[in-house]
């Protein structure tokens, strides 16, 4: 049996025509009579009912048929690894990314994967988590990369994940701020200044701040609450706003020295971890396999 008789099986269980079929093939009626005929001689049953009207399958055919679409979707998705892994295909992956995410750990994964896969196509819709998880649902994005832990994410059983970095809640500043004179700093001292945080910050992580981010507190200094950070940071560059933030997402200012940590001595612990995630349901198949096997193999290397 061969790829071409599994081919020829498929176009008529779906048309129930042999001249149907045929013209669909673009091959003479006889020719796919034959092409069936040696198939069923070569499992040995039948696997088509034939009258004068129409073809139908018989229960042996309708078990072929369910593994007959398998194979040529896995020698089409085949087909399509070896272009795209070889140069001859364009291939467009469309990846979702998380309003935090978009900044320094987007760009590092993304600026990774074009180096070595330049043909690929990528198109890159930022939203918050919920619009991600919609986009994903609905098949209108490939994966998309986004804190996974705080968000529950990792939870959710529709969906499957992949660690790629952990970090921690981390309160900022810019240099020069009058709070790295503190000696002793603590959390209820930070209600003196403006304070900036991710508009995603859930509310059980706002409570273990006490009244600090409560706009109804006396002696309230300010609440500016951001999507993407580069939309605030030129203010806290040039202020005295505070920020909390994942260190992750802020880690190329800090190397740069354009930002710096507040030591917050009473700090609660928060642990946040990115990741890409996609659906359970659809297997990754073409691009986004592939995208998905490089973002494993950017996981299992050695941090150094």
């Amino acid at each position: 049996m061969e790829l071409r008789h599994i081919k020829h099986f498929v176009a008529l269980a779906q048309s129930k025509s042999y001249s149907v079929a045929a013209s669909k093939l673009d091959i003479s009626q006889p020719s796919l009579t034959r092409s069936i005929q040696k198939m069923e001689q070569s499992l040995g049953v039948k696997l088509f009912i034939r009258d004068s009207r129409r073809v139908s399958l018989t229960y042996h055919g309708d078990l072929v048929l369910k593994h007959s679409d398998k194979i040529l979707n896995t020698v089409c998705n085949l087909e399509a690894d070896i272009k795209i892994n070889s140069g001859r295909s364009n291939g467009k992956l469309t990846i979702g990314g998380g309003t935090l995410a978009s900044s320094n750990i987007l760009n590092d994964i993304l600026h990774n994967f074009s180096k070595l896969h330049p043909n690929v196509s990528v198109e890159l819709r930022t939203r918050d988590i919920d619009e991600l998880c919609s986009l994903l649902s609905k098949g209108e994005i490939d994966l998309f990369i986004s804190e996974i832990k705080i968000s529950g994410l990792s939870e959710r059983e529709e969906l499957q994940v992949i660690s790629y970095k952990k970090s921690r809640g981390v309160f900022f500043c810019r240099p020069g701020h009058p709070l790295l004179n503190d000696k002793y700093l603590y959390t209820p001292r930070l209600k003196d200044f403006p304070i900036s945080l991710p508009r995603a910050t859930t509310s059980d992580i706002e409570s273990l701040f006490g009244d600090l981010f409560d706009v109804n507190r006396s002696a309230f200094s300010g609440l500016f609450k951001f999507e993407y950070f580069h939309s605030v940071s030129k203010t806290i560059v040039e202020s005295d706003m505070i920020g909390l933030i994942p260190e992750i997402v802020i880690a190329n200012e800090l190397a740069s020295g354009e930002l710096v940590l507040l030591d917050v001595l009473d700090m609660p612990e928060i642990k946040v971890d990115y990741g890409v995630v996609f659906h359970k349901s659809r297997v990754p198949d073409g691009t986004n396999k592939l995208f998905l096997e490089f973002f494993k193999s950017l996981v299992a290397k050695p941090c150094h």
